[in-house]
């Protein structure tokens, strides 16, 4: 008898909250929850994995490396895609195709027209387009004041405020690493209160890093550091790994939150192909080189001594250069472009054992709901 009531109590309260929470439905997400930077891999994929034409989302979905086209990281990155302009279609029946701006991103004439699109790209999403314009010349405030101002000038739901910072501060980064930006452009900065002193925002490269960004694809440079060795990196290294298609990068051009590691394993991650000068056994080339095999990405070995490099890794791509011979630095540079174009084609031949076998079992997935070939190749951009 005592129990009845206690029933009758307790049912129509679950009912109501389950009334209650199968009513909830949450707003759509007006700006993108991927960055530029990863939300370009859609069009790079069509482009490289179907020559441009318009792929199916089944199969879309594969080359990006998940297995189903329902996956919600899929289809997330696919909308993406969409909100800034780079595709046509989105969803798991979509037919996808590339857009205008897409073409001009991952296929351009030329350099300027990459930078062009990018921008109009990052300015085809309505938020970030008018928090860009109102803060024109000006750096942003702490978080805090940021989020405040996105609330209530912007109207971005609370709960999406930091995602939104985040996507936005790291398209600022990216924009800025290619140059790709108007006369008057936003100060990616955070400005603390009590002092005049700017300190740096969440950005992948110093803002004098050099030069600006060409490519999308970045080789990511492992070598000490020093006269010789830098005057090896910008006059030979650099430019091999421009002829063959990628942007060099190099530890000393991170400049970016977070320890100095923390840099290095987001390049390492983010990287197509990584170059390891191992002349002289440096420590530090060393041990980035172990977290680049633990990545499972593919390296090209060089060396001005055979004697330092690992036997165990002598049957991979490894170039030995002679310092005394008058036309090193051309043969070099030659030998290092091939190398590197090489393994962009068959990236599994640089991964040594058994790190090469487990990319090869993970091209057809391990399981998890999402198979690889990009699982490496797009790990740091979740």
């Amino acid at each position: 008898m005592n129990e009845s009531p206690q029933h009758s109590k307790s049912t129509p309260q679950k009912a109501t909250t389950t009334a209650r929470n199968k009513g909830i439905t949450k707003a759509p997400w007006t700006f993108p929850q991927n960055s530029l930077e990863r939300a370009i891999e859609v069009p790079k994929a069509i482009e490289e994995q179907h020559a441009g034409n318009p792929m199916k989302a089944d199969m879309l979905c594969k080359a990006l490396g998940f297995n189903a086209p329902n996956d919600w990281r899929f289809l997330a990155l696919l909308k993406s895609a969409n909100q800034y302009g780079l595709v046509d279609g989105s969803g798991a029946a979509a037919t996808v195709a590339m857009a205008q701006l897409g073409q001009d991103v991952v296929a351009p004439g030329s350099p300027q027209q990459r930078q062009t699109a990018l921008l109009k790209a990052f300015r085809n999403v309505e938020e970030f387009k008018k928090v860009e314009e109102f803060y024109k010349g000006k750096p942003l405030p702490e978080d805090e004041f940021f989020e405040n101002t996105l609330v209530r000038e912007f109207h971005i739901p609370r709960e999406r405020v930091k995602t939104f910072i985040e996507i936005f501060t790291k398209n600022l980064s990216f924009l800025k690493a290619f140059r790709a930006s108007d006369t008057t452009d936003v100060n990616d900065e955070v400005k603390p209160p009590g002092n005049g002193a700017l300190i740096p925002s969440r950005s992948i490269m110093a803002e004098d890093a050099t030069r600006g960004r060409t490519f999308l694809d970045s080789c990511f440079v492992m070598m000490p550091f020093g006269q010789w060795s830098d005057r090896y990196y910008k006059e030979l290294f650099s430019p091999a790994i421009k002829e063959a298609g990628m942007e060099p990068i190099r530890a000393d051009e991170l400049f970016s939150t977070g320890t100095v590691i923390e840099q290095i394993w987001e390049q390492i991650r983010k990287a197509k192909i990584l170059l390891a000068d191992l002349t002289a056994k440096n420590a530090n080339v060393f041990y980035e080189l172990g977290l680049a095999h633990a990545a499972r990405k593919p390296v090209v070995f060089i060396s001005g001594n055979v004697e330092d490099v690992p036997f165990d890794l002598r049957h991979l791509r490894v170039i030995i250069y002679d310092i005394n011979d008058p036309f090193w630095g051309e043969k070099l540079k030659v030998s290092l472009t091939a190398y590197l174009k090489n393994a962009k084609n068959d990236p599994t031949k640089s991964i040594p054992q058994p790190f090469r076998y487990a990319a090869e079992e993970a091209e057809a997935g391990d399981g998890d709901g999402e198979s690889k070939p990009a699982k490496i190749r797009r790990s740091a951009i979740a």
